[in-house]
């Protein structure tokens, strides 16, 4: 009910409607403007590896990835918690490819270097990072190649998206 309550409070000011595609903008936006430094403080804070927890999706995705059976994965979560599963379940690190680094994506994906893990939305731990409308209207066109290069190669499987990211689809 205090959720109904403050949602309503909300609504009646005209701000985006719980779950619409610009709600998570808008107030991300309201509270940090253009402070890129204390967006990704926050971030950081909210994702910290004592905060995350993994289920067992991640822990089967992070199996299949180790046996070399889903050999590419892209995600626009930009959280640890597949490299968390990953160590978890397969004693082994696993390195992602994020926007600061995505000409490496394609480079891994040619030389088969599997699996590789590609975070299209870039990764909260540096200064990369896409979470707002303005950085959102194209993805990266070293990640974007990657992605397009794969989906020749391998079968694409998209699970849970919400589709709110219009780059993506």
């Amino acid at each position: 009910s205090i959720q109904s309550r403050v949602q309503s409070f909300f609504d009646g000011r005209g701000c985006p409607p719980l779950w619409g595609a610009e709600e998570y903008p808008y107030y991300f936006e309201l509270n940090f403007g253009d402070d890129y430094e204390a967006q990704q403080k926050y971030i950081f804070d909210q994702l910290a590896p004592g905060k995350i927890s993994t289920n067992i999706g991640h822990r089967a995705l992070s199996a299949l990835m180790g046996d070399g059976v889903a050999k590419v994965v892209f995600t626009t979560n930009f959280d640890e918690v597949i490299e968390t599963a990953f160590s978890e379940v397969m004693a082994n690190n696993l390195s992602a490819y994020h926007l600061e680094g995505s000409y490496a994506a394609l480079d891994a994906l040619n030389a088969e270097r599997f699996p590789l893990y590609a975070k299209l939305h870039g990764d909260f731990r540096y200064t990369k990072i896409k979470n707002l409308e303005q950085v959102l209207t194209d993805n990266d066109a070293q990640i974007q190649k990657s992605f397009l290069a794969a989906a020749t190669r391998y079968v694409v499987a998209v699970p849970g998206y919400s589709r709110r990211d219009a780059t993506v689809t």
